[in-house]
């Protein structure tokens, strides 16, 4: 487990050191291996976070663990990301510009930054803030088979119920037709976010535009009484990180 998913407490400095190594590592190899894929060696990763490849070794004693803890972190990161979501849309009701914590409407009311809330949906919402600041893959990579460790399957679980909150209120808001389900919402973020041979912002511009023109289409057919067929449910989508 990354060192960076514990409570916040005063530590020893030793362990202080070691916690700041270990973010250092894990922000390097999400850097590292989104420009140059898993193909990157530890000594890459190494030299990008300003550490010694041994410090990699010790906490990470080979490549795939690092990937696999970059994976776990990347997940949680989502799980409580969907809770603040959550919790914001079932508050958007008795307070019409509530904001997404984290995001630009969180110091007050901005028109330019688009519909409140409420208007565009907790779905819609997660899905910018993963588009633009999420910190990790959300799959499983390739040739990591076999059960799922337990942090995974448990962070998985945080995720899955978190989002049903958010898809709940979404489709009793008249927002998302019937048929949605929390695992869409992940099938949608796979679509809307793939590489793309620009620079972060224009790529986040693109994927954000193709984003509102999806939230406006479940809008509308949400609005039409019009149901979809059915969809995966969550168990088939973590099925994929068996993969």
């Amino acid at each position: 487990m990354p060192a960076t998913d514990e409570p916040d407490r005063p530590l020893p400095g030793r362990q202080r050191e070691a916690r700041a190594n270990d973010t250092a590592v894990l922000t390097a190899a999400r850097e590292v291996f989104s420009a140059r894929g898993t193909e990157a060696s530890m000594a890459d990763v190494a030299r990008h976070a300003g550490v010694g490849v041994g410090s990699v070794y010790r906490r990470y004693p080979t490549k795939e663990a690092l990937v696999e803890a970059l994976h776990v972190h990347a997940v949680r990161e989502a799980a409580r990301l969907a809770a603040e979501v959550a919790d914001a849309v079932e508050g958007a009701a008795g307070a019409p510009t509530a904001p997404v914590p984290g995001s630009r409407r969180e110091d007050g009311p901005a028109p330019e930054d688009g519909p409140a809330l409420e208007d565009r949906g907790g779905v819609t919402a997660f899905l910018e803030r993963q588009i633009t600041g999420a910190t990790g893959p959300l799959l499983r990579p390739p040739g990591l088979r076999g059960p799922l460790p337990p942090d995974l399957a448990a962070a998985s679980a945080e995720l899955g119920a978190e989002l049903e909150r958010i898809v709940a209120r979404d489709r009793a808001a008249g927002l998302l037709p019937e048929g949605f389900t929390s695992a869409d919402v992940m099938q949608l973020l796979q679509h809307l976010r793939p590489a793309l041979p620009f620079g972060r912002d224009r790529a986040d511009a693109l994927h954000l535009r193709y984003l509102a023109l999806v939230a406006r289409g479940l809008h509308e057919q949400a609005r039409a009484g019009q149901p979809l067929p059915d969809g995966p449910r969550w168990d088939e989508w973590v099925g994929a990180w068996h993969d």
